[in-house]
């Protein structure tokens, strides 16, 4: 897969750069996406690019990928680790959707694997005020900024789609979280930015650095979420926590939707190790504990068709 040829860092200069500030939020609490974002190029001028900022009051963690005119530019992994425990599998479950009923759950009452819309992010009034770091833009929601994606320049073609995804291997608390989607335009033309990478070239070289190295999951973004069909919640105070995929070794697996109720205590969640799919199109249904006449019941994971 071809990757776009990367400007030199004197285009990214915010002296030399204009931007256009987007702002979204989840229109979930819990939140794994793949959430896109579309933008159009200018390419009136030289490069463009697009900076990735949050506004968020926990920590989340995930990738922005960058696909430009339908090529590939960047796949950047934000965060070390998500505050995310209220939505994830795990903790105290009143009832489940796995079980007898996971094709149901899964999808939403027809075919098993039936997708649900793809989750779209939720445009917000913004202006950044020229802010230059992710903490000056995130003041007015009262919370600490943080970059996702850095500038990533290259020439575009007038009109050409510019797609930011965002998403991550487990679903985030994403309440209360603003991100930020900053079209970078340059406001040198081609012309200017050949001539200032003649003159790099003709400088000495510096120091090779030790480029870093980020790992990168070859499986790419998950699937659109499944719909679900939820069961009746066995407590008024539960709360639905929605299913989500997990990588399963060799495909995307579901974790089905389930009611939890942090009141209730339960066993702890069982690791399961589904192996390769019976078939291409199976699609694994990951297991979970139900109450059934006040006890505790496992229901294991399978493999669905």
């Amino acid at each position: 897969m071809r990757i776009l040829a990367l400007l030199p860092v004197f285009a990214a200069c915010h002296a030399d750069v204009r931007h256009d500030t987007h702002a979204f939020v989840a229109p979930a609490a819990c939140g794994q996406g793949p959430y896109d974002v579309h933008l159009r190029a200018d390419g009136r001028m030289g490069s463009e690019g697009v900076e990735v900022w949050a506004c968020t009051p926990r920590r989340i963690a995930g990738h922005v990928e960058l696909i430009a005119d339908g090529m590939p530019v960047r796949d950047a992994r934000f965060g070390d680790s998500a505050d995310n425990a209220r939505c994830v599998s795990g903790g105290p479950v009143v009832a489940t959707a796995a079980g007898d009923s996971a094709a149901r759950a899964a999808s939403g009452g027809g075919a098993p694997g039936t997708r649900s819309a793809q989750p779209v992010l939720v445009a917000q009034a913004f202006d950044d005020h020229g802010a230059l770091i992710p903490d000056d833009a995130c003041k007015p929601y009262g919370l600490d900024g943080e970059y996702l994606m850095n500038d990533t320049m290259t020439p575009m073609r007038p009109g050409a789609d510019i797609d930011v995804r965002i998403w991550s291997e487990a679903p985030n608390d994403l309440e209360g979280v603003v991100f930020l989607v900053r079209h970078a335009i340059s406001t040198h033309t081609r012309a200017e930015e050949e001539k200032e990478w003649a003159k790099l070239e003709a400088q000495p070289a510096p120091a090779p650095e030790k480029a870093a190295t980020e790992k990168v999951p070859d499986h790419g973004a998950p699937p659109a979420p499944l719909a679900e069909e939820r069961a009746v919640p066995a407590s008024a105070s539960a709360r639905w926590v929605p299913g989500y995929w997990v990588w399963a070794g060799s495909a995307w697996g579901w974790i089905a939707g389930f009611w939890r109720d942090d009141g209730v205590a339960m066993p702890a969640q069982r690791i399961e190790m589904p192996g390769p799919p019976p078939a291409g199109a199976a699609v694994w249904i990951g297991g979970g504990w139900q109450l059934r006449a006040g006890a505790w019941v496992w229901l294991g994971g399978r493999w669905r068709r």
